[in-house]
């Protein structure tokens, strides 16, 4: 049976503490980036947008045509990338 054995000369236990933290945090964090790379991106029509936004359908028509929305076609549908809207939200909170 063989056994690894590791020795730590001049840490103390909070130092060695530390240096698993801060090993598992860069891990998790990895991780975390690779969970929000792999999120399948979700589309929205223009009544859930208008909704959210808290619009009429009009001012979506316009805001299309002002390029503050950008809204994809698929077939002869309208969608709306649920991240890119959220994002609006998010800086017309900050302002």
């Amino acid at each position: 049976m063989k056994s690894n054995v590791i020795q730590l000369h001049n840490i103390n236990p909070e130092e060695f503490k530390n240096e698993i933290l801060s090993g598992l945090k860069k891990e998790l964090q990895e991780f975390y980036k690779e969970i929000e790379a792999n999120k399948e991106a979700t589309y929205l029509t223009r009544k859930e947008v208008s909704a959210l936004l808290g619009v009429s359908l009009v001012t979506i028509n316009e805001w299309n045509k002002k390029g503050i929305l950008n809204p994809m076609r698929i077939g002869n549908r309208v969608r709306y990338n649920k991240s890119e809207i959220e994002t609006i939200l998010e800086s017309s909170k900050q302002k």
